[in-house]
């Protein structure tokens, strides 16, 4: 019985080839979606699931109001750590983990290897309670002494084989490290985590004295971030509520003074992975995106068994005979059930075979999406038991009608070659509702991806308040070993002596996501204006350089601190001066020193589009760390701009020898700023594409049915002297009303969708009638394109042919 079954459905499935192809096609696009979405999901999911004692531990964070604006951060004050260690029950480890700025760290020649030197380690101080929260198998040394003092350091694995290849564990301990100029030997090797954790961490050395004894509760900064593992059966609001208690006896008059709050709120840590909010140089991951990555993998998946359900249903009619003849010779229901289910569930596994290479193709091909890390994260029996689970859940989902419609053949109508009437209960209703599903889904990837390229093209096309054509940004060197304590007016002044350029300036970038933001202080005659905006950096080539528009006073003057202050039209406003030039010759004060107001620019934008425009100070001054990068403007003649490159690096490499070169175009540099929004329209793009295709597939089997079911029809009308023209036109009726329907229905569902899209942006496009027609039309065509090929094949025919056998 088995053999026999399988031989009769390899036998039609081969006969079948065109159509088997396509069903085959269609699954393995549809799997491969899944796959991929699954290895994301499961592998974004699983960060820190196997930590012991998850649930105990947290990572305390701030959060911060001002303006009615809340705000998270993950960086907390120096403080908190030892608060919590010494004045604190209930917490049964306090771990800090401070991020260390070195330049540069220097592994001694030892034997065979030469001296290494590397550019910006990333090392963190810790304590040595750091590996009894963090799960660390040691392979050499001593938990409880190796950092006990300040010389000793701690490494991983893999970091220990980037400094001593070859060496095993032991041998590489008591090896000196130089941070700098800080000689430490290595008292540990630990063995990286094998799971993905929040804990990344490499290198470890002790927190200082002076880190550890600092009273500063004033300040918050990124690279000091505070957890903590409570004990089984306390609270963690107490502990919350007593870091924030404590930092108001320090911060309450400041806070009042500026007009914010600040407390303290903690993370658990199976959270952290996900709270981008609270990412202090971590890698966190949006459940947003997972969500919309897993809703599109589902719909793929949808719409490949749609089209499955309707190529299959679409060969019953030709299959008709050959099940009448079965049924004649005693099959029953349950056989013929079970006969399509296997056809099915051999379709689906070849489908399962063809996903490998696309699935490894698609890593390939768009590796923007695959999380770091994923290529080394392995969980094969999930992913087993994943595509087991699929493979069984395709077969059922998509073979279940067409096996149930195969039941449904009249043996005595089949006979007879009745075969309009030959299947019981055979209407086209519920095949042309999948078909409106699927052009619904395709014509919302439409109209998504056309909204989001308008809205990126929009960003770059708008005008930003200032000239950023031609202009290369160059960031100033910051570490010393590479020339950061040269005077930058040195590079600027040797490139101003080379014709090929139209200007140079310094200062900060115009539009970046940075914020230097600053509480100033207006004494205006109704009272003190306190107003919190950001600062930048400028000389005085800056505004001509980027033609930023100056609505009254003058240009800045170059001095060594900041002392006058441009400020834009917002500012002015926020201030309460009725016009540019009222606001000249007015002082703003600053860190308790008064700044006069020399200028008034037009506004410009400062921070990419999701970001009104906001007040912001200009002032000047020539420290490199304030400056941070040269702004240079290319010749309008692109032909020079080889030569151009050519003297600044040249120039470069004679004031900065030892400093990489290093240059980006500013409207390169701003594209960027967009990223995730490229990314997102790229991963649309595709989506719509592939949608497209699996819709035409399933419309495609459906044109073939209804012509096959209409051939006497169609012999008929040709003898009675209708046009090809006019059988195709109506073939296709029926199957535009339906794309048309579809179109109908999805355009209130992405006019919502592209709706909540928009609102993060502040300047964004307005969604016009015209994107859903142009959408509209391209689906229509798409669909008339795959319907007319089957009608025109059966307009041609010999209607000889088709009524013969009447």
């Amino acid at each position: 019985m088995i053999p026999h079954s399988i031989k009769t459905t390899v036998r039609h499935l081969w006969r079948n080839r065109l159509f088997t192809a396509l069903n085959i096609l269609g699954l393995s696009i549809g799997i491969s979606a899944c796959w991929i979405v699954y290895r994301i999901a499961d592998y974004e999911l699983s960060y820190d699931k196997q930590h012991p004692d998850a649930e105990q531990i947290y990572q305390l964070v701030g959060r911060f109001k001002s303006d009615g604006k809340e705000s998270g951060f993950g960086g907390v004050p120096l403080p908190l750590a030892p608060t919590l260690t010494e004045d604190v029950t209930g917490v049964e480890l306090v771990v800090p983990i401070y991020d260390q700025y070195i330049e540069k760290l220097i592994v001694p020649a030892s034997g065979q290897s030469p001296e290494k030197t590397v550019a910006d380690p990333q090392v963190v101080a810790t304590l040595p309670a750091y590996f009894e929260l963090v799960p660390h198998r040691w392979t050499a040394g001593n938990r409880q002494t190796a950092l006990d003092a300040p010389d000793k350091v701690v490494l991983t694995e893999s970091r220990a084989a980037e400094y001593f290849p070859g060496l095993e564990p032991e041998n590489i301990l008591g090896k000196t490290l130089y941070h700098d100029t800080v000689a430490r030997a290595i008292t540990g090797i630990v063995a990286d985590l094998d799971y993905p954790s929040s804990f990344k961490e490499k290198e470890f050395i002790a927190v200082s004295a002076e880190e550890w004894s600092s009273d500063n509760w004033l300040e918050s900064n990124s690279a000091h971030i505070v957890f903590i593992k409570v004990a089984k059966g306390k609270s963690i609001d107490q502990i919350v509520d007593f870091a924030t208690n404590r930092r108001l006896d320090f911060a309450a008059k400041l806070q009042q003074e500026h007009g914010f709050e600040a407390w303290f709120e903690a993370l658990p840590l199976l959270d952290k992975h996900f709270a981008g909010e609270y990412a202090t140089g971590t890698r966190s991951a949006s459940m947003t995106t997972l969500y919309g990555l897993m809703g599109i993998g589902f719909f793929l998946l949808i719409l490949a068994c749609i089209n499955y359900i309707n190529l299959s249903t679409a060969q019953i009619p030709q299959r008709a005979k050959e099940i009448g003849v079965r049924k004649t010779l005693g099959g029953t229901p349950r056989v013929l059930i079970a006969n399509v289910l296997v056809e099915t569930l051999a379709i689906t596994f070849v489908a399962l075979l063809l996903a490998i290479p696309i699935t490894s193709l698609f890593s390939a091909v768009f590796p923007e999406f695959i999380p770091a890390g994923l290529t080394d994260f392995q969980n094969r029996f999930g992913l087993t038991m994943f595509l087991l689970a699929l493979l069984i859940t395709i077969t059922l989902a998509a073979g279940s009608y067409p096996a149930w419609l195969i039941t449904k053949v009249r043996t005595v109508q089949v006979l007879k070659g009745h075969g309009d009437k030959m299947v019981l209960g055979a209407r086209l209703s519920l095949r042309k509702g999948l078909i409106v599903f699927q052009f619904v889904i395709a014509q919302v990837f439409i109209v998504s991806a056309l909204i989001i390229g308008q809205q990126l093209n929009y960003t770059l096309d708008k005008d930003l308040g200032f000239t950023h054509e031609a202009v290369v940004n160059i960031g100033m060197p910051y570490r010393s070993d590479q020339g950061a304590d040269i005077d930058p007016f040195i590079y600027k002044r040797a490139l101003a002596q080379h014709p090929e350029f139209e200007g140079i300036a310094v200062g900060h970038e115009p539009l970046n996501n940075n914020h230097w933001g600053t509480t100033f202080y207006y004494a205006a005659d109704t009272g003190q204006v306190r107003l919190n905006m950001p600062r930048k950096y400028i000389d005085a080539d800056y505004l001509p350089l980027y033609q930023i528009k100056l609505l009254a006073g003058t240009n800045i003057q170059q001095t060594d601190t900041l002392r006058d202050l441009i400020i834009n039209d917002a500012a002015r406003k926020a201030f309460g001066f009725n016009s540019p030039e009222a606001a000249i010759g007015r002082f703003l004060t600053f860190e308790n020193k008064q700044h006069p107001i020399v200028g008034v620019v037009a506004d410009f934008h400062q921070k990419d589009f999701r970001v009104a425009i906001e007040p912001i100070a200009l002032g000047t001054s020539n420290r490199r760390s304030s400056l941070q990068t040269f702004h240079v403007k290319l010749p309008s003649d692109r032909s020079k701009w080889k030569k151009a490159f050519a003297v600044m690096e040249e120039e470069w490499k004679t004031i900065y020898p030892d400093a990489p070169f290093d240059y980006r175009f500013n409207d390169e540099r701003i594209k960027g700023l967009y990223e995730s929004e490229y990314r997102m329209s790229k991963l649309i793009g595709l989506a719509t594409g592939v949608t497209i295709f699996i819709s035409c597939l399933g419309l495609f089997g459906l044109a073939t049915l209804t012509a096959f079911q209409r051939t006497k029809e169609i012999g008929i009308r040709k003898v009675l002297g209708a046009t090809v023209s006019g059988i195709v036109s109506l073939l296709s009726k029926d199957f535009l009303t339906l794309v048309l329907i579809a179109i109908v229905v999805a355009s209130p569902i992405a006019w919502w969708a592209m709706n909540r899209w928009l609102a993060d942006f502040a300047y964004r496009i307005d969604i016009q009638w015209w994107m859903f027609a142009v959408s509209g039309l391209m689906a229509v065509v798409i669909a008339f394109v795959t319907v007319s090929w089957q009608a025109i094949q059966a307009a041609m025919a010999n209607p000889v042919d088709s009524l013969r056998d009447e």
